[in-house]
C-alpha cells in the first residue's frame, strides 16, 4: 500500500528468449498491453536480433509511457544467463519450433514461469519430460494456441470443423 498499485511486487518481470517474427508480431505486443507485465531482458544467439529486440522493446515502452528511459532492457547472448537473473519471474519462449522444450525445462529448473506457442516439443517423450519438469518445479506454464480459438482467426475453427465432419 505504501507504493500504490504500481508497487514492484505487483509486477511480473519477464525475460524474452528469442526475438524473431513471432516475438515481434505476436508474443510481445500482447504482453506489453498489460500493465502488470514488465519486459526487462532479452536473449538471442543472433547479435543483430538481440540489439534489435532491445531497441524494439524500449521503443514500445516509450510509446506506452511517454518516458524515454523507462526501461533499460538487459541483453544476453546466452539464455542460460537470462535464466540466472533472479529479478526475472517469467520467460516468453519465442525460439524456433525445434527449440521449445529445452529452454522451457531449464526455465522451470530456474524457477521461472513460462509461456510459449505450439509446438511444445517434437516428440511425445520430450513433451512428457517438459510437462514432468514443470509440474515438479511448481511453475506456471502456458501454451499459446490463439490461432486455434474461434477469435480472431475463425478460419482455423472452420477448417477443423470441415476435417472432423469428413468434408476435407
Amino acid at each position: 500500500s505504501v507504493f500504490g498499485k504500481n508497487a514492484p511486487s505487483n509486477r511480473i518481470t519477464i525475460g524474452q528468449i528469442g526475438f524473431g517474427r513471432i516475438a515481434r508480431s505476436h508474443d510481445l505486443p500482447e504482453v506489453l498491453k498489460n500493465s502488470v507485465a514488465h519486459v526487462m531482458a532479452i536473449a538471442d544467439v543472433d547479435k543483430k536480433r538481440l540489439e534489435m529486440g532491445k531497441k524494439w522493446i524500449e521503443e514500445q515502452y516509450v510509446t506506452k509511457t511517454g518516458k524515454r528511459n523507462y526501461v533499460d532492457v538487459k541483453m544476453y547472448d546466452d539464455y542460460h544467463d537470462l535464466l540466472a537473473n533472479k529479478e526475472i519471474d517469467a520467460v516468453i519462449i519465442s525460439t524456433p519450433d525445434h527449440w521449445h522444450a529445452q529452454p522451457a525445462m531449464e526455465a522451470a529448473v530456474a524457477g521461472k514461469h513460462n509461456y510459449m506457442k505450439k509446438p511444445t516439443s517434437l516428440t511425445v517423450k520430450e513433451g512428457r519430460q517438459m510437462s514432468d519438469m514443470v509440474r515438479k518445479k511448481g511453475v506456471v506454464f502456458q501454451l499459446g494456441s490463439q490461432q486455434r480459438s474461434l477469435n480472431p482467426w475463425p478460419q482455423f475453427h472452420r477448417t477443423c470443423e470441415l476435417v472432423r465432419n469428413g468434408r476435407i
